[in-house]
């Protein structure tokens, strides 16, 4: 086997290796993306929860104010029934229509305190399910992930070990040397065809001469891309 067809058949691989490599890389962050949901949906409802249980200790020191204070109103009616001028009377009569008012004001706080608890138990009992679900879809989503994973690595050892058998099967070590610099620094492709009398990889014109020495069989680079040229089967008529 020639040395272009050599290399030919190793890009491929390496081709395919890239393109493994590169889903592997990605399966790990595609995880974390979904577990990073999974995560802020959870962190959304604790946040309800806490809010929740400081909407209920302010419900309680509500109710234990309004009792105190109704208390105190009972206290102040009782004593109307005690004093012994116009004036102590008026006095508490108002004190105790004051604080009425004031009683009334806090009742109104209470109700919108007990309509926010309500609302924050739909609101909880909502985002249990939607985290319950989003817990499902992560789960199922990783463990399809990772079997993938799992597969493609299967697939990868075996490329590899193809690869070896590749470079071993007597490619010269100064070709294959120049093949991998050339993959390193242009990426999926290091060897390219001649199509149309220009190079396949830059779309630069090769020179005749170029040419006809591709077509006598010699391993040549693209002049300005640098990359290995070979002559396809219909340049080769040409």
């Amino acid at each position: 086997m020639k040395d272009v067809e050599i290399l030919i058949q190793l890009q491929e691989v390496d081709f395919q290796i890239f393109k493994l490599r590169n889903t592997l890389e990605n399966d790990p962050i595609r995880i974390k993306e979904l577990e990073q949901q999974y995560q802020n949906k959870f962190a959304f409802l604790k946040g309800l929860e806490e809010e929740f249980k400081k909407v209920q200790v302010e419900h309680k020191e509500q109710e234990l104010e309004l009792g105190s204070r109704e208390d105190a109103v009972s206290k102040y009616k009782t004593q109307l029934y005690q004093v012994k001028s116009n004036k102590e009377y008026n006095a508490l009569q108002l004190e105790i229509e004051r604080m009425k008012a004031d009683n009334s004001l806090l009742e109104e706080r209470i109700i919108v305190i007990l309509e926010k608890i309500d609302k924050l138990k739909k609101e909880i009992e909502t985002e249990k399910k939607v985290l319950q679900e989003e817990e499902n879809r992560f789960k199922g989503e990783k463990a399809h992930i990772e079997l993938e994973m799992k597969e493609l690595k299967e697939k990868l050892d075996g490329l590899e070990a193809q690869r070896k058998r590749i470079i071993s099967s007597s490619i010269k070590p100064e070709i294959l040397t120049l093949y991998e610099r050339i993959l390193e620094n242009k990426g999926e492709l290091a060897i390219v065809p001649v199509k149309g009398e220009a190079c396949a990889g830059c779309f630069m014109a090769v020179r005749p001469q170029v040419l006809n020495e591709l077509k006598l069989g010699k391993l040549l680079t693209c002049e300005t891309c640098s990359r290995i040229l070979y002559v396809a089967g219909d340049e080769n008529k040409t």
